[in-house]
């Protein structure tokens, strides 16, 4: 039946069609040997030459269909069909779109046994397989392979070792097989320079993406919009936010227009750069532009809400996702739990984490460490630590800044930290916090938290300092006392309201120890005057005496990190499309009247939720705190979110809100 069938279909025509052929191919249940022996056989000539094979694999690359490109091979040996490099290049080709470099390798090893020669293509396709596996040792193996063979390297085969490295995250690789290809004459096209800004980007290397945009302004290529997005994608690491907008002017005054990955870049950008009105106002010319906005766009959207502290108008984009039909994934829910931490909303946390169950999102360890610092904040501690002991539960690994979260939440509670805390060294995660020689005595604090720092400090004096607590004449050998609080001359971003940070929270536990330290100029670090030291141990009978009271009162007065945000929040209007959308392959919406391809800028899983190992917030404004923590404590799941339904940021929570909305 198949072969009458297939025979039908081709009846008539005028020469091989080999998409009609590759179709029928594909289709389940086709008899792969009938319907090839019946092609050769209508298509003599076209098979006799080669040609029809090489259009059949070609056409199966495109589809990335490797089982049936495989088939066929297998078919050519059955039928003692002889293979040029135009077989093996079209195959090499369908190992590419797969990413199976092993196998691109093995066809190459089969041409040099079959004395088949090799040209430019086998090679660059090889190289695209091996640029595709992220194997860019590999693929610069090839490329001198080239050389050696006698094998032309185009700008193609470059273009490919160059994406290689960028995969690699090698970028000065790239750079010098820029400077190499160039000593040879091979002319870089707009996709090698696309490319090696892309490398530079992945390198966070902005300085050497703008040189390379700039040279290739410079010879003759006008603004390329997706070299530009690489470009801008490398600024926003470098947090230069200005050029990076710039840039992104400069595309649209050239006559060409931004694509949705040079949107979502230039908010980044926008964002890491604090300007979070800026990203939300670009977003919004995206929306009456009508772009297709993704997953990506939202994110970005929700991360400059947490720079803005906009809870509110972080939770209407959340509604918006809903009501467009954009599926949210760990990253959304990541950025929006952030937000919450640093909006001191533990309330609407919880219902984010019980509205991942309801939507069928897995919380990862950033949601929880998001989740554990929102307890911290409002002054939660059991609910902290129980969500700590949860991830264990639910097969969550906790890192180091889950330890640097929870001992935010328990600092008041000096035992339950100190127990914490060692099980942190037992991880491995402070096993280098204290530092001991016999002429200098260190503590690092420069990666805990500020609970995390409070925690440390008392430990050290209490259980690491001892020997030389109580022999005052092994003290006397030592040099220098010093505690490394991280808080330096180069720290330009992250400055707390009210200079609140470890330095301060050290230094007023110092006071409350009575123990004095030496002016120095590195902010950064605190010298302990080993004299003073040394009469206060003799006088506390080889002891230092800590007044927690006294400390306590001192960070009720004196310190802002965990206060309420006093900020005005503002909701824009919601995006409701004028037209109907229709759902994508990979479960995004987007407007009927344009479709982008979206490159993923959720690859790493931190784009949104930064894995910081301070688990404090970078930014604090001062707030008069009428906002009750009972609610927040006993009234969480009493709203739309625990019962399945759109959040609606109109309805408060907080009383102490409604005024500032």
């Amino acid at each position: 039946m198949q072969r009458t069938e297939f025979r039908t279909s081709y009846r008539g025509s005028s020469g091989f069609d080999a998409m009609r052929l590759v179709d029928t191919l594909t289709r389940p249940g086709c008899n792969l040997h009938a319907t090839l022996d019946q092609a050769q056989e209508n298509y003599a000539a076209s098979f006799q030459s080669g040609k029809a094979l090489t259009a059949i694999l070609s056409n199966l690359a495109r589809r990335r269909n490797m089982s049936i490109a495989s088939f066929v091979w297998q078919w050519m040996d059955q039928r003692d069909i002889q293979k040029n490099v135009f077989h093996y290049n079209s195959l090499i080709s369908v190992c590419e779109k797969v990413k199976n470099h092993k196998r691109a390798l093995h066809l190459l090893g089969e041409m040099e046994k079959h004395g088949i020669r090799k040209n430019e293509v086998t090679f660059s396709s090889a190289i695209s397989a091996c640029e595709k596996a992220g194997q860019w040792r590999v693929a610069l193996d090839l490329l001198e392979r080239m050389k050696r063979e006698g094998v032309g390297r185009t700008a193609i085969a470059y273009n490919a070792a160059i994406s290689a490295c960028e995969k690699g995250l090698v970028p000065h690789k790239a750079l010098e097989l820029f400077e190499q290809m160039k000593r040879e004459n091979v002319t870089p096209t707009v996709i090698t320079y696309s490319a090696l800004i892309s490398a530079a980007e992945k390198g966070q290397q902005w300085k050497l993406a703008l040189e390379v945009l700039e040279e290739m302004k410079a010879s003759g290529h006008g603004p390329n919009v997706i070299a530009y997005s690489a470009a801008i994608s490398a600024l926003s690491k470098g947090q230069m936010w200005e050029k990076a907008l710039e840039l992104f002017r400069e595309i649209e005054s050239s006559g060409n227009t931004p694509s949705i990955v040079t949107y979502n870049a230039t908010m980044t950008a926008l964002e890491k750069g604090l300007q979070w009105e800026r990203a939300l106002d670009l977003f919004d010319e995206m929306k009456s532009k009508r772009l297709a906005i993704t997953v990506v766009s939202y994110g970005s959207a929700i991360s400059a809400c947490e720079k803005g502290l906009q809870y509110r108008q972080c939770l209407e984009y959340l509604d918006e996702m809903t009501e467009l039909g954009i599926k949210k994934n760990v990253i959304i829910f990541g950025a929006a739990m952030s937000c919450m931490e640093k909006c001191c909303r533990a309330d609407i946390a919880f219902q984010l984490m019980d509205r991942m169950k309801i939507e069928g999102v897995i919380p990862n360890v950033h949601i929880f460490n998001s989740a554990i610092s929102a307890c911290a904040r409002c002054g939660l501690w059991e609910k902290g630590l129980e969500l700590f002991e949860e991830m264990e539960t639910a097969g969550v690994a906790r890192d180091v800044v889950s330890f640097n979260a929870v001992l935010d939440a328990v600092s008041s509670q000096v035992r339950l930290g100190r127990r914490l805390f060692e099980l942190g060294i037992e991880k491995g995660f402070y096993a280098r916090v204290s530092r001991l020689g016999t002429q200098w005595l260190e503590l690092d604090l420069h990666f805990l938290s500020l609970g995390g720092g409070e925690i440390a400090l008392g430990w050290w004096f209490e259980e690491c300092l001892v020997p030389y607590l109580v022999n005052t004449s092994k003290l006397s050998a030592v040099k220098s006392i010093d505690i490394v609080t991280g808080y330096g001359k180069t720290r330009m971003r992250g400055v707390r309201h009210g200079d609140d940070g470890m330095r301060k929270r050290v230094r007023g536990m110092l006071e409350f120890m009575n123990i004095k330290e030496v002016d120095q100029a590195n902010k950064g670090r605190i010298h302990i005057d080993k004299e003073t030291l040394i009469e206060e141990v003799k006088k506390n009978g080889g002891k230092v005496i800590f007044d927690q009271e006294g400390f306590t009162k001192f960070k009720e007065q004196n310190t802002t990190a965990n206060h309420i945000p006093n900020i005005v929040q503002q909701v824009r209007p919601r995006f409701r499309p004028t037209e109907p959308l229709i759902l994508q392959d990979d479960g995004r919406r987007s407007s009927s009247f344009q479709k982008h391809r979206e490159r993923s800028d959720f690859s790493n899983g931190n784009d949104f939720h930064r894995n910081k190992r301070r688990g404090s917030s970078d930014y604090r404004v001062p707030h008069d705190n009428d906002f009750d923590k009972k609610h927040r404590r006993d009234n969480w799941g009493n709203n739309d979110f625990n019962r399945g339904k759109p959040y609606n940021a109109r309805n408060d929570l907080g009383s102490g809100d409604r005024n500032a909305f």
